[in-house]
């Protein structure tokens, strides 16, 4: 050891040992990790015996992200957390508001049925205002409307509640009016300072005021609200007054304070309906003098009804049967004189489904028709009409096809040729497509031997092919000279049969041989 480390020794000695020590104390992190876990516990249980309000707001925002993190990453298992401790309230509360809302519909029925409730319709029509208020009216023995939270020094509103189909109130100005009423009670009607203003009625609606040191609650009530309530206002102001007392204390017009309190005056917008003895005393349920007029009134008014629904139905049979069938074409259909009448446009050829009508209990002698002739160019009624026209060979079938009739298969030459005019009118007019239509080789070969003898033939054939988009009927092979001549006029106008025979060459002495 040289002389340097001797003199250092002797003047740090064991310190030097104890500061490496602490250095790696500290840059080993699972040791601090450790430090931090034995002081942590003790630490939380200080600051909690000291009110633990910075240990509160510290932890306030890690957990309430945490939290909010976890309940979207697992909605389903918190929702199962949380399902014993909401469900039996979510279910009251479903079942009452269900309950209250089924009441008041059944009364506000029966009160329509009664003459009260014929008053009530006419005092509404009379005077503007809806039914359903008047009656509600009559139903409610009081409701909570608005609540307001004053501050009774400034008159300034902190906080306000409403019931949804209440009527909205200038908050600010409500304010003021109670400040200055107040103000006024004071100076004329008493001598005492601390007198306050408790009950006041404005119209249809009672104002009642609960008094804090700071505070005032008052609540806007439609009807007669029992005395109940008032201690129910001021639980709630004393509740307000423990739960805000700093906000309170150091109130300078700043609202955000209140965060919260209006969770606490929501309980008190309550709303109660009358008994059945009271507010239904003068119903038609409570009176027999008016069920018998009630009751001839509704079988009125339902053979009526019974009777305009069958003559509607009628009507909408008719129609929608007619617009089904094939040319016909109805523009109104209307009940007059105990008969559906009919009126539009009618093919000659269109029949009237008389038989389904009927199966309706809709006879003939029940329907008339003012109709005016048209030519239907549907298809059902084109397959209908031309049916009848052509009277079509076993072979050749009618049909549509596109929205367009089609005449196809192999047909007998005869046949071909005495209604040739009609059928190639119909594919010029595009009514009727004729492209499939051939003439048979069957019926042409028996053409031919009439009019030929069959020595006369020699390779003879006949075939169908398709010139110009038609199938014709083409007969090939060799005739004499005179023959094929004789075959090309015969069939020189047909658009049926195509001659594509050639003459027959003589024959030579070598071919005698």
């Amino acid at each position: 050891m040289s002389q340097i480390d001797e003199l250092r020794q002797i003047i740090v000695g064991d310190s030097s040992e104890q500061l490496t020590e602490l250095k790696d104390r500290i840059e080993d992190l699972d040791r601090r990790t450790n430090d931090v876990a034995e002081v942590l516990s003790p630490a939380i249980d200080v600051e909690i015996r000291n009110g633990g309000q910075r240990l509160v707001s510290s932890l306030q925002e890690p957990v309430s992200r945490g939290l909010k993190q976890a309940i979207r990453a697992e909605p389903k298992a918190y929702a199962e957390i949380l399902y014993p401790v909401m469900a039996p309230s979510i279910r009251r509360a479903i079942a009452q508001a269900v309950s209250s809302l089924m009441v008041t519909i059944n009364r506000t029925i029966e009160s329509a049925t009664s003459v009260q409730g014929i008053r009530m319709r006419i005092q509404s029509m009379r005077t503007g205002i809806p039914y359903a208020e008047l009656a509600m009216r009559q139903l409610l023995l009081y409701r909570v409307e608005h609540i307001y939270l004053i501050d009774r020094e400034t008159g300034m509103l902190i906080n306000e509640v409403a019931s949804e189909d209440s009527q909205s109130l200038d908050s600010d100005a409500v304010g003021a009016m109670f400040s200055a009423i107040q103000s006024f009670v004071q100076d004329s009607f008493s001598q005492d300072a601390g007198a306050r203003l408790t009950d006041l009625k404005v119209g249809d609606h009672n104002v009642w005021v609960a008094h804090g040191t700071k505070l005032m609650l008052a609540c806007v009530i439609q009807g007669d609200a029992p005395e109940s309530l008032k201690s129910q206002l001021y639980d709630a102001l004393d509740n307000i007054r423990i739960e805000y007392a700093a906000p309170i204390a150091e109130f300078s017009g700043d609202n955000n304070d209140f965060a919260g309190v209006d969770l606490m005056m929501a309980p008190l917008l309550q709303m109660q309906l009358k008994d059945d003895d009271i507010g239904f005393a003068n119903s038609s349920a409570g009176n027999p003098k008016t069920i018998v007029p009630l009751l001839i009134l509704i079988l009125v008014c339902g053979y009526f009804g019974y009777k305009w629904f069958s003559k509607a139905n009628s009507v909408a049979i008719v129609e929608h049967y007619l617009r089904e069938a094939p040319g016909i074409a109805p523009t109104e259909v209307y009940w007059e004189d105990d008969q559906v009448v009919v009126e539009g446009l009618k093919d000659p050829d269109a029949e009237i489904p008389f038989g389904t009508l009927a199966s309706y209990k809709l006879p003939e002698e029940k329907l008339r028709f003012k109709m005016i002739p048209f030519r239907s160019l549907e298809v059902d009624m084109e397959l209908q009409r031309f049916r009848r026209e052509l009277v079509l060979p076993d072979s050749v079938e009618l049909g549509s096809r596109e929205g367009k009739v089609v005449l196809f298969g192999t047909a007998p030459l005869l046949w071909l040729v005495d209604n040739d005019v009609r059928i190639r009118q119909l594919s010029a007019d595009r009514r009727m497509d004729i492209s499939k239509l051939s003439a048979g080789c069957d019926s042409v070969s028996e053409l031919l031997t009439t009019h030929f003898s069959l020595p006369d033939w020699r390779n003879y054939e006949c075939k169908t092919v398709l010139v110009d988009q038609q199938e014709v009927a083409q007969i090939s092979g060799q005739l004499e000279e005179s023959k094929l001549s004789l075959l090309k006029v015969f069939f020189a106008d047909s658009h049926w049969v195509l001659v594509a025979a050639t003459p027959l060459q003589p024959r030579t002495p070598k071919d005698v041989k």
